[in-house]
C-alpha cells in the first residue's frame, strides 16, 4: 500500500465507523478466548489503530511491511517493528492470538505463506481473528488504490484456513446493509476510466455516529444469522493440537 494511503488511514481510523464496528468485533472474540496476560501479535498492524484499542492487561506487538506504517505506530507509544507476514522473526508458539486484519488482501501478501507463518507462531488453542474484503463482485477503483489484489468468501476462507491447521470457530459476513450500495458505487468505478480514486473518508459527525451504530447493528445480526452477504469476511479459528 501506497504511503499516501497509510496517511489517509491514519488521519481518519481513531474515529471512522468502519474501524470502529471492526474492532469491537475484534475485541470481542478476544476477551472471550484469552487470558488475563495474554500475548498479542497484529500481523500487518498498520498505523496502529487496533493496537491501541487492545487493553492494557495484554501486551501486544504489531508488524507491517511498510515504514511509514511502522512510524505511526510506534508514534502512538505502541511497540512494533518492520518485517513481513510472510516471514514473521518470532518463535514458534509464541503467541497467544494473532490478528490480520485486511492484510490478505494486499498484492504483496502470499496468502498461503502469511497463513503458514500465522499457525506457526500461535499457540495450540488460541485464535487467530482475520477480516478480509469479501465478494470479487465489490472489486472497483478502492482496490486499486490502496493494491487489494483478492477478495474471498466465506468458503474461500474457511478452506484456506483448514490448509493450515487452523478449525473455524465462526466465519461471517458483516456489513450486510452496504453490499447493494457498495455494489453500485463498485460498478460505476469500473467504467470511469483512469478512475484509482479510494473510498476512505470521514463522514460529518451526526452521519458517522449513525453508521455505527448501524454499523453495530449489522455486525450482530450478520453473526447470529449468518447472513449470505456482506463486505467483509469476518472470522476467528484456533490453531489445533
Amino acid at each position: 500500500m501506497q504511503a499516501c494511503q497509510h496517511e489517509a488511514m491514519r488521519a481518519v481510523e481513531d474515529r471512522h465507523w468502519w474501524y470502529a464496528v471492526l474492532r469491537r468485533q475484534v475485541l470481542n472474540a478476544l476477551s472471550q478466548r484469552l487470558p488475563r496476560d495474554a500475548r498479542i501479535l497484529d500481523a500487518g498492524c498498520g498505523t496502529g489503530g487496533m493496537m491501541r484499542q487492545l487493553p492494557a492487561r495484554w501486551s501486544s506487538i504489531g508488524i507491517d511491511i511498510s515504514t511509514v506504517a511502522v512510524d505511526h505506530t510506534q508514534a502512538r507509544c505502541l511497540n512494533a517493528c518492520l518485517g513481513s507476514v510472510g516471514d514473521l522473526p518470532f518463535e514458534s508458539a509464541s503467541f497467544d492470538a494473532v490478528l490480520s486484519l485486511d492484510v490478505l488482501y494486499h498484492a504483496d501478501v502470499e496468502p498461503e505463506r502469511a497463513m503458514a507463518e500465522v499457525a506457526r507462531v500461535l499457540k495450540p488453542g488460541r485464535p487467530l481473528v482475520l477480516n478480509v474484503p469479501a465478494f470479487d463482485a465489490l472489486r472497483g477503483s478502492h482496490d486499486q488504490s490502496v493494491g487489494g489484489a483478492r477478495r474471498y468468501n466465506a468458503c474461500q476462507v474457511q478452506a484456506l484456513l483448514a490448509r493450515h491447521n487452523l478449525r473455524a470457530e465462526m466465519i461471517h459476513y458483516w456489513n450486510a446493509w452496504l453490499f447493494l450500495p457498495l455494489l453500485l458505487r463498485r460498478l460505476s468505478s469500473r467504467v470511469s476510466a483512469g478512475t484509482t480514486a479510494s473510498d476512505l473518508f470521514l463522514p460529518p459527525r451526526w452521519l458517522n455516529r449513525l453508521l455505527t451504530i448501524v454499523g453495530h447493528v449489522d455486525a450482530r445480526a450478520c453473526r447470529a444469522f449468518r447472513l449470505p452477504i456482506g463486505t467483509s469476511v469476518f472470522a476467528v479459528a484456533t490453531r489445533q493440537h
